[in-house]
């Protein structure tokens, strides 16, 4: 239940890289034909569009209600707090940006983007995946649900994972709304070098709050 519902998105990123290899010219004809031009726009589109894709692996938002009530196991043995809530964070990165990475490698051999695009697409989905693992468990210390009796509850009904989920949706929505703002003025190349710095920042201080005041929580 728990990889069904949170970490569907292994499946269908393999998925998505197979039909988009397999029907490569017929997509980039439609891109070409409704972007004339705009390979740059399109990108960034495709960035967009594999970040919601990771969002389905919601991995790290109930990994510490599952804990439910033998969570003082954990607690009990000599392993610091930071060690176990690190091993959280690694198991969502391993099981999204693996398949990611997959994806991205067909999305740049079906759209032959510039060499700065092609950097810049894998280095910005990546921090997107970072900000949304922390992000999750930091919503998982602070709304966690141990007194369940069936493992679905954590997984489906948790606030957590609701947040976790539709805050993820929120921020790509909010960041077409910023490029939307900014690309007068602004290419598509420096817009995901700026989102890249600002998610890898956002990353950065929840992974402090995790390591220290999160680590507290836990013990």
């Amino acid at each position: 239940g728990y990889m069904l519902n949170c970490g569907l998105g292994v499946v269908i990123m393999v998925i998505a890289a197979v039909a988009l290899l397999i029907k490569q010219s017929a997509v980039r004809e439609m891109l070409l034909a409704v972007f004339p031009g705009g390979e740059s726009l399109i990108c960034l589109l495709a960035a967009a569009a594999v970040c919601l894709l990771c969002t389905m692996n919601n991995i790290t938002a109930p990994s510490g209600s599952l804990e439910g009530k033998n969570l003082w196991l954990l607690q009990a043995y000599p392993v610091p707090a930071k060690k176990v809530l690190n091993a959280k964070l690694r198991l969502h990165l391993i099981l999204t940006l693996i398949p990611a990475a997959v994806l991205l490698a067909a999305v740049e051999w079906v759209l032959k983007p510039s060499v700065g695009l092609a950097v810049m697409l894998p280095v910005t989905v990546a921090a997107f995946v970072l900000w949304s693992a922390t992000f999750g468990l930091f919503l998982n210390l602070k709304m966690p649900n141990l007194s369940w009796t069936s493992e679905i509850v954590p997984i489906k009904q948790s606030m957590s994972v609701m947040v976790a989920l539709f805050g993820g949706w929120a921020a790509i929505m909010l960041l077409a709304l910023l490029y939307w703002a900014v690309s007068s003025f602004m290419s598509p190349l420096v817009f995901l070098i700026c989102i890249a710095g600002l998610l890898l920042a956002a990353a950065a201080l929840l992974l402090r709050w995790i390591w220290t005041k999160g680590a507290q929580i836990w013990n």
